[in-house]
């Protein structure tokens, strides 16, 4: 008896063929487009060489197959586990070659992490209104005591130890040991804080090492910021986790990424101060010789202006004065008398020339006729009696003749 299909049946189509219907129908779906699933991973595995996610979620009654692509796995915040909570976002596909859908997931966050992040924001915003994060105060430069409020055998705690010990070793450290984690973290590191105010330190440095967000939740709780706020004492939070940045480290006065870094910012090197300070040295040392060489000039001045203005010194200057006034005094009488002298010379040689005595020593005479010098032969008459003065003597005549040649 021969097989044959009965005319009323549906056409014979391939397994591709069906597939690829039901892939488009799933496609043309739009509320399978865009989808939100929440499930617990099991079979997890990550594509060595591509990256790839492959995992099931499950529920209490099913599984779904799930994919997710190495470029949107990296935009995952945590590292996915067989036994983790999600919630995915994605499409759901029909992978024709072998008739299996699956979610194609574009992105991955813990189970509740959304209700977190609405918490979180919440949070920072009602904080942020009320001023919680606006107060900065300046860090103290060299401070002489610090508290740091950390897990007592934390390796932050060793960090910050090691570096201030190198850096300012005679800065004094009190510890305030707080639980970092768990349920109790909160109002341990909040205590902690409060506590800190009384140890006489003049910075706080609180924190603890890295981890993940749940290890560092403590340090985004309203308890632990309205300490910090509430600090009489500046803050420097090192929350060791460089990436996230906590409520906590928005209300510090200074925020630092590690607590190595916090140690750093807190205290300056004392090598350097060292330096600074000899350099300070050297200028106060420069500046005393200047102004003791100003004052000894001053001094100067000021002896020389007394010694001019002492009596003895006016006495002394006097005392020259009239020295050198005397001697030009008697240099212009030398001068006058040598004048007056050669005055007299030129005029007793004039006078000298001018004495008939010297004219008689000469040789010459003078004839008298009575009283009366003859000056000339026809003054004479024949008869008269004449007196002839010589040089030396005189001797009288009487006048034989006369003759006027």
């Amino acid at each position: 008896m021969e097989n044959r299909i009965n005319p009323s049946s549906p056409p014979v189509v391939t397994v591709s063929q069906v597939n690829r219907v039901v892939s488009s129908l799933v496609k043309g779906d739009s509320r399978l487009g865009n989808v939100a699933v929440r499930g617990e991973i099991s079979n997890f595995t990550r594509h060595a060489a591509t990256g790839h996610l492959y995992f099931t979620l499950k529920d209490e009654q099913t599984r779904l197959r799930a994919v997710m692509f190495a470029d949107k796995a990296m935009g995952v915040k945590f590292s996915p586990k067989s036994g983790d909570s999600v919630i995915v976002r994605g499409a759901i596909r029909v992978y024709e070659v072998n008739g299996e859908y699956q979610v194609y997931c574009t992105e991955m966050i813990r189970d509740g992490e959304g209700e977190q992040a609405a918490a979180f924001e919440e949070l920072y915003g009602r904080l942020k209104t009320e001023g919680l994060f606006a107060q900065k105060r300046p860090i103290p430069a060299r401070p002489a005591e610090i508290a740091v409020v950390t897990a007592p055998g934390g390796a932050a705690l060793q960090d910050i130890i090691n570096v201030i010990s190198r850096r300012y070793p005679i800065a004094k450290l009190t510890v305030v040991p707080v639980t970092v984690q768990g349920v109790y973290a909160p109002r341990s590191v909040a205590r902690g804080i409060a506590a800190a105010q009384d140890t006489g330190a003049e910075l706080i440095i609180f924190g603890r090492g890295g981890g993940s967000a749940e290890d560092l939740s403590a340090y985004n709780t309203e308890e632990v910021v309205r300490a910090v706020y509430a600090s009489r004492i500046p803050t420097i939070s090192a929350v060791g986790h460089e990436i996230d940045t906590t409520l906590a480290d928005l209300a510090a006065d200074l925020r630092a990424p590690t607590p190595s870094a916090a140690a750093e910012l807190a205290v300056p090197d004392i090598s350097e101060l060292a330096a600074e300070l000899d350099g300070v040295r050297r200028y106060i040392g420069s500046c005393v010789m200047r102004k003791l060489t100003d004052r000894e000039r001053a001094l100067e001045s000021a002896v020389g202006l007394i010694k001019a203005l002492s009596p003895q010194s006016r006495i002394a200057e006097s005392e020259r004065r009239l020295s050198s006034l005397k001697d030009s005094v008697s240099l212009k009488m030398r001068n006058s008398i040598d004048r007056a002298e050669r005055a007299f010379m030129r005029s007793a040689e004039v006078i000298s020339a001018l004495n008939p005595l010297g004219v008689l020593a000469r040789g010459y005479s003078v004839t008298y006729c009575g009283e009366r010098i003859v000056r000339a032969a026809g003054e004479l008459k024949e008869g008269d009696d004449i007196t002839v003065k010589l040089a030396s003597g005189s001797a009288s005549a009487k006048v034989l003749s006369v003759s006027e040649d």
